[in-house]
């Protein structure tokens, strides 16, 4: 909430602010309160931060912890592929550490997999350092995870791939379906606005009534008559012409 204080009270305090006052993620301005040449005093005001930089490794191990937790809870159960979660860690904590990166697959692979013993764990981190990564594609993430495009739709994961959708479809889906939204949005505001939709529309319209038939001329002649209505029991006469309200 914004405040005002003294001009001398701002500038005599040179305590730092205590961090535990304010929420995380904001941050206090201070901006002066003038009219004109008169300064009156200072405003403090919160302002929320902004957000620290998108890491795509922390991202990407998120979105590979919720497909394990989706597929078998807490943790991984002991099977043959199990170690595949490891295997695709260590590719991608290799890219962003470096050296380091031993410590953190080590840490996550006991907190996902603990029965898995540490010189198992080991083993597939020596097998990633004989190779030269690079960062895996979104589809090679996909291929190595065996990742469908349903199972990834379902959990809305986004930078992970598919095995069974490439990349080029993916794209031209995730399109479709933004036009479809876009569609959707639209619709809902012009029925906000009171426009009919085409259904009710058509069913008002002079095409499916049809008034001109219960005349006996064609529509043409009843335009030019100035487009008279006929009277309802006219119409109920003929069985099959509705009278739109």
């Amino acid at each position: 909430m914004a405040y005002l204080v003294g001009a001398d009270e701002a500038t005599q305090s040179e305590k730092p602010a205590v961090k535990a006052d304010r929420p995380d993620g904001l941050a206090r301005d201070v901006s002066a309160i003038t009219v004109g040449d008169c300064l009156l005093g200072y405003k403090a005001v919160q302002r929320r931060m902004r957000a620290s930089r998108w890491n795509h490794f922390r991202g990407r191990m998120r979105e590979i912890e919720k497909l394990i937790r989706h597929r078998h809870g807490d943790i991984v159960p002991e099977a043959d592929d199990a170690l595949i979660y490891v295997e695709v860690i260590a590719s991608l904590a290799l890219v962003e550490f470096k050296e380091e990166f031993v410590d953190v697959v080590l840490g996550w692979a006991a907190r996902w997999l603990p029965w898995a013993g540490k010189a198992e764990i080991e083993e597939v981190i020596y097998e990633r350092t004989k190779l030269r990564f690079s960062p895996l594609s979104a589809d090679a993430l996909g291929h190595g995870l065996h990742l469908s495009y349903a199972e990834r739709s379902a959990l809305d994961i986004r930078t992970i791939g598919a095995f069974d959708v490439p990349k080029r479809k993916r794209t031209k889906l995730q399109k479709e379906k933004r036009r479809q939204r876009d569609r959707a949005r639209k619709e809902e505001q012009r029925r906000a606005a009171g426009a009919l939709s085409r259904a009710d529309y058509l069913a008002n319209s002079f095409s499916q009534v049809r008034p001109w038939e219960a005349f006996g001329i064609s529509r043409r002649t009843w335009e030019r008559r100035g487009k008279p209505m006929p009277d309802p029991e006219t119409i109920s006469d003929c069985g099959s012409i509705s009278l739109a309200a």
